[in-house]
């Protein structure tokens, strides 16, 4: 035997003995599925008791696989009618792409996530392509070439607010000053299983094959893409902080585009429709870059829409205004995903006809009704504060009233009822005029201080707080925005006693029913600007 061949037969040796202790599986992501050993040459895998998969989306004889142990490398294609994904990547049936060591195949497009691992692990990985086919779909497929195919995108996590923010910027993230904005649930994803509310972390699928697309289309015009996400179940312990942060960066190596994620994990500036999140990324996470609103826009699901449809095709009522009333604090354009990603015409939603904005520029409003109320009165008299809680009874007698020299009784004050019956008749006993500052919703809180009135023979005029129901939402939101020293209000209490109300007569024993327009005033232009921004999510 010749040096050269002995050498070749030993080189060869060496090579078989490595390759027949190489095995090839697909381990799965989850729990849910049973790693599948897959053997040298072509493997069929699909809806089967080996797989643990039983959707009738994936056929029994989804996919093939062609092994090559020796180079550690696979070719994949797609038998059944539905398609897969590879790193993100949605291939067609018919179709075949390469793969490798470390490989994330869904074999389902958007559902049963495996790994293809070979072991011993090569020392060298190569570049995952796809090979064009005839009878691919342009429109449904993304090619390889435009997407990065990394199996995990790196990044940063930040905090702001004492954490009541949490911000992930992905290393590839740039500037600009034309945002593309994007709720996540609902809106760039949807759940496997169905349920309104994810199941568990990996409980989710791309809402619709043209978001990867579209995402990457805007990315190369020069659009920044980031993600507003109200989470506040991190916020009370529902979901772990670093399961969302898993489940943010499967989502953004599935996109295979640089994102920048904004999560408001609490209540407060930073919650959706507030605009805090914004601002952040307008003040710190933009690099300076002015931000061109008219070139911006933001998309969203909680888009106030009704239910629609029946049957299969029955589609539930959003579950909030919040993401259009996010855009429309921010001044940018809105669009829902259906309107956004698949193109379809402006859908009907349900608008209010409550404006925050023109109740501060409304600047005829008049105070009073009639106008020619007298404050103060001539005489001693009661007067009785009746609206819903934020409805501005307080803050009307403080400004208008206590100068001139009115007792005030307000029960949450002074620990109730009965204390402010004292309070309104020792002011009576001694010749002063006194209001009770309470809601007084109903015929019976307003009767015992009626009739305390009769008893000291003052007149009792009532004033009725003209403020629609949604500007009261709005007052308390601000109110528990502002000043800390109020409590929150129950909605299960406000909702009864809205229930509770009635409006006051003159029957009652009034001698006079005012009507008061709410004319709110500013301790600064801070304040102002926030009073005329949506802050409710509906």
């Amino acid at each position: 035997m010749s040096v050269a061949e002995s050498l070749k037969r030993s080189f060869t040796d060496s090579g078989r003995s490595t390759f027949g202790k190489r095995t090839c599986i697909l381990q799965p992501m989850t729990s849910d599925y049973n790693s599948i050993n897959l053997n040298s040459g072509r493997n069929m895998v699909g809806r089967t008791s080996e797989t643990g998969i039983r959707d009738v989306h994936c056929s029994k004889r989804q996919l093939e696989f062609d092994v090559d142990m020796e180079n550690t490398k696979a070719k994949l294609r797609v038998i059944g009618v539905n398609p897969c994904s590879v790193n993100g990547v949605m291939i067609m049936q018919d179709s075949e792409c390469n793969l490798e060591h470390g490989s994330i195949i869904e074999l389902v497009y958007g559902k049963h996530q495996f790994e293809l691992l070979f072991k011993p692990s090569p020392t060298k990985k190569a570049n995952i392509t796809n090979e064009k086919q005839n009878h691919r779909n342009p429109i449904d497929e993304v090619k390889s070439s435009e997407i990065s195919m990394s199996k995990n995108r790196t990044g940063k996590w930040e905090s702001a607010g004492n954490g009541a923010m949490m911000i992930y910027t992905d290393d590839a993230v740039q500037a600009s000053d034309k945002i593309a904005g994007y709720d996540i649930d609902g809106t760039i994803i949807t759940t496997k299983s169905g349920n309104v509310f994810p199941k568990h972390t990996d409980d989710w699928q791309l809402l619709y094959p043209e978001v990867q697309k579209k995402l990457k289309s805007l990315q190369q015009s020069g659009y920044k893409i980031c993600f507003f996400t109200n989470q506040g179940g991190i916020g009370s312990g529902k979901i772990k902080l670093d399961d969302f942060k898993r489940k943010i960066k499967d989502i953004l190596t599935k996109l295979g585009v640089p994102v920048q994620v904004y999560i408001a994990i609490e209540e407060g500036h930073y919650r959706k429709p507030l605009i805090g999140m914004w601002q952040y990324l307008v003040d710190n996470k933009n690099e300076g870059i002015d931000i061109d609103l008219s070139k911006s826009f933001y998309v969203g699901d909680a888009a106030g829409r009704p239910e629609s449809g029946s049957g299969k095709n029955k589609r539930r009522k959003d579950h909030s205004l919040a993401d259009r009333r996010f855009a429309a604090n921010i001044n940018v354009s809105f669009y829902t995903p259906e309107e956004h990603f698949l193109g379809k015409p402006t859908e009907h939603w349900l608008k209010s006809d409550y404006k925050p904005c023109d109740i501060v520029n409304n600047k005829d409003i008049l105070l009073l009704e009639p106008k020619n109320v007298d404050i103060p009165a001539d005489n001693c008299e009661m007067i009785i504060m009746v609206g819903l809680p934020g409805s501005g009874k307080s803050y009307f007698c403080q400004e208008y009233l206590e100068q001139h020299n009115y007792t005030i009784a307000n029960a949450d004050t002074v620990g109730g009822t009965q204390a402010c019956l004292k309070i309104c008749e020792k002011a009576l006993g001694a010749g002063t005029s006194c209001v009770v500052d309470n809601t007084n919703v109903d015929v019976e809180s307003r009767k015992k201080f009626i009739m305390l009135a009769k008893k000291y023979n003052v007149p009792c005029r009532c004033f009725v707080m003209n403020v629609p129901v949604d500007q009261v939402r709005h007052n308390i939101k601000y109110r528990h925005l502002t000043d800390s020293s109020h409590s929150k209000i129950n909605e299960m209490v406000f909702n009864m006693m809205k229930k509770k109300y009635k409006n006051p007569t003159e029957d009652e024993g009034f001698t006079h029913i005012v009507k008061v327009n709410l004319k709110p005033k500013f301790k600064s232009t801070t304040e102002e600007q926030l009073y005329k921004l949506y802050l409710l999510e509906k």
